[in-house]
């Protein structure tokens, strides 16, 4: 199927704005989901790449800095997608 003939969701053969204005946010909310899902992942990976003594304790250190900064931004965007989900549900 197109992305028009998916956006009728009443299936009356006319698409309208408010029908695209919805699949828009669906598709919207699909996508914050997918970032963060592979955020957490990616933090998870990270913590077990660091934790499992694979990379030596000096090149770690040497990482440190950066490491910090991609963990908080994970963790980030992360917070922002639930509290805007919270903060959305009570609209």
């Amino acid at each position: 199927m197109t992305p028009i003939k998916d956006a009728d969701l009443d299936h009356d053969g006319i698409v309208t704005a408010e029908e695209l204005e919805a699949v828009d946010q669906h598709n919207k909310i699909e996508i914050q989901t997918r970032i963060t899902v592979t955020s957490f992942i990616c933090m998870v990976i990270v913590a077990a790449i660091l934790i499992s003594g694979v990379i030596p304790e000096q090149r770690i250190t040497a990482l440190n800095p950066l490491l910090s900064t991609l963990m908080l931004a994970f963790a980030g965007i992360i917070g922002a997608y639930f509290g805007m989900t919270g903060w959305m549900s009570k609209k």
